[in-house]
């Protein structure tokens, strides 16, 4: 009998155990996923300010269009960060030929949508509105189409 009890506290002191380690298991992912969504939202605001610091310097994106005489371009990423971007070029004389996103069916915007792997049609650049990710959209993208692809960021920075 005194061994029969033994054989199932150690079982359920095992089972507690398991159990234990897959919440701490499941309490790390979820850490890391928020950091991850933390360090993204922290990259944007970033971004965003430095476009806002740009715009009260009386600086416009159009400048770095105009200085490298791109007139037809396209905009990889139609989140937050490629919205702002077309409707800054709203009234620019710049022609956002199409938008580029993975999510282009459910994407409401003036503009054309297509995905990565569609035909893409020939622009003078692509601007790329992602926070980050930078390196992989350029691979794919370099091997579909030749013109630069510049990244939002080298732009504000340029500006």
């Amino acid at each position: 009998m005194l061994k029969r009890r033994y054989r199932l506290l150690k079982c359920l002191f095992v089972t507690i155990g398991v159990v234990f380690f897959l919440l701490l298991r499941l309490q790390q992912r979820c850490i890391n996923s928020w950091k991850a969504a933390a360090d993204k939202n922290r990259a944007l605001f970033l971004l965003m300010n430095q476009w806002v610091y740009r715009k009260q310097e009386g600086k416009n994106l159009q400048i770095y269009f105009d200085k490298n005489n791109y007139k037809r371009i396209a905009i990889y990423g139609m989140g937050d960060v490629g919205l702002r971007l077309v409707k800054e070029l709203e009234h620019s004389g710049i022609d956002i030929v199409y938008g580029i996103d993975r999510n282009a069916p459910n994407i409401q915007s003036d503009i054309r949508m297509v995905k990565p792997n569609d035909e893409l049609d020939a622009v003078d650049t692509i601007i790329v509105a992602l926070i980050g990710g930078f390196d992989e959209v350029f691979d794919v993208l370099s091997q579909k189409i030749d013109c630069p692809i510049i990244a939002i960021e080298d732009i504000l920075n340029e500006i």
